[in-house]
């Protein structure tokens, strides 16, 4: 009979009330985990915002229990503790508010006889652990090849913190070949440290029949946040390109606009080109509607320059959504044969490709049967079987 393992999993660093790829991974991993998983015993490390969210999703599972780290936690519990975390946040001493923090955690670990400690949100934090094995995944390595698409501020942090977290982790999770690759480039880890393990589409279980949302006839859709990488001013360029042959034809964006200054540009492109009325920015979209606009979309374009893994391209090919995207990075690793690849800015190759499935049903009904055929290749269950035999294995 194999031993229970005690596994703490630390989504400090993630939100409910910000979906980012990292939180959406850590979701659909954790709910596919626990249904598998009846043997060894869970401890969530959160905070106090997220508690009664976590808590409502997996307070079914009697082997997953809850430990908030937080000072509204501290101030009934530690009042100490809590007063240093506060002195430690006005004075925006990150340092000192990172120890106090790693202080509690190693004390939790000591009493508790914690085996191993699993970072789902891509950096360790806090540092510094020790008497525990770890276990981090880690999406991509922007930074070290294209620190233009970053302030300084987050150059420095995403260096320190990638780093210190590759060259600390006893097993590393990557999420795609290429990552794996930049991991051992950038960072010299051995192979042996890091397994790749995909991750799946985003699902919803809602019934959608009752979702209204305005929407063109014919749209190109691309669900992103604006980032530089991201190249939603391509697109642009390529509706203008576009806009004769096909006067009916719009752009679809969805993602949360946190880069206010590339909104802006995007904006003025837009009004450049008289677009307006056929480029529409949704913003945050729930799993629902963005299952409805997948089933009206007529084409994916996914132009960005640089992917750990790309989640939309496994959404178009499970919704029966023609790909087309950029060759680069892992993107031509996940769309395999199941999509039409264009050299990255390339505008011209991919205005053709988009001109090609508007006007060929053929190709078109070929690259949704071929689309179907590799979303087979991944699902949240398998990304939790894998990541459970990394646990146990340890």
């Amino acid at each position: 009979m194999r031993n229970t393992k005690q596994i703490a999993i630390n989504i400090l660093w993630l939100s409910h009330k910000d979906v980012t790829g990292g939180f959406i991974y850590a979701r659909n991993l954790l709910d596919n985990l626990f249904e598998i998983d009846k043997h060894n015993k869970y401890i969530i490390f959160l905070n106090k915002s997220n508690f009664s969210y976590f808590k409502k999703r997996y307070e079914k599972y009697s082997n997953v229990s809850f430990t908030v780290i937080d000072i509204r936690r501290d101030i009934m519990l530690n009042p100490l503790r809590a007063i240093s975390k506060f002195i430690s946040k006005i004075k925006k001493d990150d340092e000192k508010r990172e120890e106090i923090i790693r202080r509690e955690i190693q004390v939790y670990i000591n009493k508790k006889n914690i085996d191993m400690l699993f970072f789902p949100s891509g950096i360790i934090y806090p540092k510094g652990l020790t008497n525990i094995k770890t276990i981090s995944t880690i999406y991509d390595l922007q930074h070290e090849y294209f620190p233009e698409n970053f302030s300084e501020n987050q150059i420095i942090f995403r260096r320190q913190n990638y780093k210190y977290t590759a060259l600390n982790s006893d097993y590393i999770i990557a999420i795609s070949n290429y990552t794996k690759k930049t991991i051992v480039e950038k960072y010299n880890i051995n192979l042996d440290k890091i397994n790749v393990i995909y991750l799946d589409a985003v699902k919803s279980n809602e019934d959608i029949s009752n979702i209204s949302i305005k929407l063109p006839k014919q749209f190109i859709f691309y669900p992103a946040a604006p980032w530089p990488h991201k190249n939603h001013k391509f697109l642009v360029e390529v509706l203008n390109n576009l806009k004769n042959k096909f006067p009916n034809l719009h752009l679809v964006f969805t993602g949360v606009t946190k880069n206010k200054k590339l909104k802006e540009e995007i904006d003025i492109l837009i009004n450049k080109y008289n677009l307006s009325d056929k480029v529409l920015f949704l913003g945050f979209v729930s799993d629902a509607k963005l299952c409805s606009i997948y089933k009206k979309a007529d084409i994916l374009v996914f132009p960005s320059s640089f992917e750990g893994f790309g989640i939309p391209i496994i959404e178009a090919f499970k919704y029966k959504v023609p790909v087309i995207a950029a060759r680069n990075s892992s993107i031509s690793e996940i769309v395999g044969d199941a999509g039409l690849l264009f050299e990255t800015n390339n505008k011209e190759e991919c205005k053709k490709y988009i001109e090609r499935i508007l006007t060929d049903e053929n190709l078109r009904e070929e690259l949704i049967e071929k689309g179907l055929k590799r979303a087979q290749d991944f699902s949240w269950r398998k990304t939790a079987e894998q990541t459970l035999a990394v646990f146990e294995n340890i």
